[in-house]
């Protein structure tokens, strides 16, 4: 990127006036530099002193996290150097919604580093026969055919079904499952989209041929379902049932997860558990425990929230040290374990899906989580 170009976007994000575009496109330029060479350019491209610039951006980084009424929230936050958070944090168009501190972390690291690395698109499709296919292997173009519709990966990387008949007979059912560390995309027979976040899994017919277009799922899956209001879509998992027309919405029901909720980004859903029922309009949530028929209600969700994984970051809000640690490690696919009591903190912001191993690591000793990596992807976490 040459300088004039560089200053520009900086001074653009710098006033909170830089498009989603330009902010990608200068974290692209960030994650091209280390810290110290980082620091140089920037200060060199928009001619002031280093000083003077990590001041800016760090008033910049502030602004970003306080609520509109401009308020400060008495509430701990990821702290991390604001090169550190140029580099490994998603941009949104809101911009970077994190603390900054240049202070460093007082707990220290192991020496050994965890085997890890983020997750990708990884899954396994089982299909009416019991074979298993691997689908990370499994290279474009690859087809077969399971009762009356046609299933390729295409070039996009993504399973697709192509329904050719209407036989009933000839109707299997397929899952599609994603292990953790892995995510995956699906079009069903009808149409609808399914992205399946890691740790997943959709049972479905090759052709929906009844009166209903019924699935099964596990995890957490976003749905954008094909409208038809002859033959309406339900999604069952566990105790909890939705029922659709056509619509967008995301079911996270994780084992580990204390409720099975559901969101509603566009359209209308009826949530079922039991003998209860709950409508949503878009921007509504409803929970259900497991085992339980008790519907409880979110008017008003967080959908940016809900929908962070999707769009290829993590995204917290007053999260405990649990609910952090359970999203990284399913993501990760690593093994997390508490050493005496879990730490209280609570934290708040956004981070990207992509980040390595060190950059992780480097995010966690930022936070003041104390803890201690061990071999076989294990990481402790001490009060």
């Amino acid at each position: 990127m040459e300088t004039n170009e560089l200053a520009i976007l900086s001074e653009k994000y710098l006033a909170g006036k830089a498009s989603e575009e330009e902010t990608t496109r200068l974290l692209q330029w960030y994650n091209a530099y280390d810290e110290a060479a980082l620091t140089v350019h920037m200060a060199a491209a928009v001619g002031e002193t280093e000083a003077s610039l990590e001041q800016r951006m760090q008033a910049r980084l502030l602004a970003a996290t306080l609520p509109p009424e401009s308020q400060p929230r008495l509430r701990p936050v990821f702290y991390k150097s604001w090169r550190v958070a140029a580099a490994v944090v998603l941009l949104l168009g809101a911009g970077i919604t994190y603390y900054v501190s240049t202070s460093k972390p007082k707990n220290s690291m192991a020496a050994k580093a965890l085997p890890i690395a983020p997750g990708g698109d990884k899954a396994t499709l089982t299909l009416s026969d019991g074979s298993v296919v691997d689908l990370d292997t499994t290279g474009s173009g690859w087809a077969t055919i399971q009762g009356s519709s046609k299933v390729q990966k295409s070039g996009k990387g993504e399973i697709v079904y192509q329904h050719g008949g209407p036989a009933a007979e000839s109707v299997s059912n397929n899952v599609l499952r994603t292990p953790r560390g892995g995510q995956f995309k699906i079009k069903l027979p009808d149409g609808t989209d399914a992205w399946l976040n890691a740790s997943s899994s959709i049972s479905y017919p090759t052709a929906f041929a009844g009166k209903e277009r019924a699935v099964t799922v596990t995890g957490e899956v976003y749905f954008e379902v094909a409208a038809n209001a002859h033959q309406p879509f339900s999604v069952r998992v566990n105790n909890m049932e939705i029922l659709v027309l056509g619509t967008h919405f995301n079911v996270n029901a994780y084992p580990d997860e204390s409720t099975m909720n559901t969101t509603l980004l566009e359209g209308a859903v009826l949530v079922r558990a039991g003998s209860q029922y709950k409508q949503l309009d878009p921007g509504q949530q409803a929970r259900v425990m497991p085992g339980k028929e008790e519907i409880a209600f979110v008017k008003k969700a967080d959908v940016n929230n809900v929908m962070a994984w999707k769009n290829g970051y993590f995204s917290f809000d007053d999260a405990d040290i649990p609910t952090v640690m359970r999203q990284l490690s399913r993501w990760y696919n690593i093994e997390v374990s508490y050493a005496g009591k879990i730490p209280e903190e609570k934290f708040t912001g956004e981070i990207g899906r992509s980040l390595t191993q060190e950059q992780l690591l480097k995010i966690l000793a930022q936070a003041k989580i104390q803890f201690k990596v061990e071999e076989g992807r294990k990481l402790i976490i001490y009060p």
